[in-house]
């Protein structure tokens, strides 16, 4: 009996820990928390109402997944995502999309595809219509979901356990991508023809279609963080 107070009282700081790790990490994910920015554990448990323990804690973490760097006393560094490593997650990001395919083709239903088919069509129009109408969170939104269709329905498991962390590192990136530049309508008419082609049971078009799409996402989030970089540096 007397250990239960004591597991009780382990599973509330392992609680803690991961309520502090959630709010950094969609800190750091949305932006709100910048790429190079400092983070201190004291301003960090002060916002959450928690001892320096758990916030510690959750910095490993982060620290072992390569979102920040622990610089000794001085704090924690928000790791910068450069371009050679965006150049990098983006190839395996491909070659696991396209490979997904293979698969997902065969066990996407017509009602699926019917359903993100009338998703994008209705939103392309409503853009047309009024660009505001969709933030920029929005626009991430649907990408997520088009991208995320392939993903959810292959067979192949090692995939879908690898691709969550893949798109995480991009996320930000994505993020800047749409705000700053006006490239929904380019993208959506892509997805639609991606969605066209899986309708057919054209895997070879799809694939290609698919690659297409994905070399040119890379190449406009390039330059978005070159545009960026330099506006950091003004």
């Amino acid at each position: 009996m007397t250990k239960i107070p004591y597991r009780l009282g382990k599973i509330k700081r392992q609680s803690l820990a991961e309520e502090a790790y959630r709010y950094l990490k969609d800190q750091i994910l949305s932006g709100n928390i910048r790429q190079g920015d400092m983070i201190t554990e004291q301003t960090v448990a002060d916002i959450l109402h928690m001892s320096r323990t758990p916030v510690k804690n959750a910095l490993s973490r982060l620290e072992s997944e390569n979102f920040v760097t622990t610089l000794g006393g001085r704090g924690t560094l928000v790791n910068v995502l450069s371009i050679a490593d965006m150049r990098d997650i983006y190839s395996v990001r491909i070659a696991l999309e396209v490979l997904a395919l293979d698969t997902a083709i065969n066990n996407l239903s017509a009602k699926d595809l019917e359903e993100i088919h009338s998703v994008f069509t209705k939103s392309l129009k409503d853009y047309k219509k009024d660009k505001t109408s969709l933030s920029a969170e929005e626009m991430y939104q649907l990408d997520n979901i088009f991208h995320d269709l392939f993903i959810e329905h292959t067979s192949n498991h090692y995939i879908r356990k690898l691709m969550p962390s893949i798109s995480e590192r991009i996320q930000v990136g994505q993020l800047q991508a749409y705000i700053m530049t006006d490239t929904f309508e380019t993208s959506t008419l892509q997805h639609l023809k991606i969605i066209e082609a899986l309708e057919a049971k054209d895997l070879p078009e799809a694939k290609r279609l698919l690659h297409a799409h994905l070399e040119w996402s890379y190449n406009v989030m390039f330059e978005a963080m070159i545009k960026n970089g330099k506006r950091i540096s003004e």
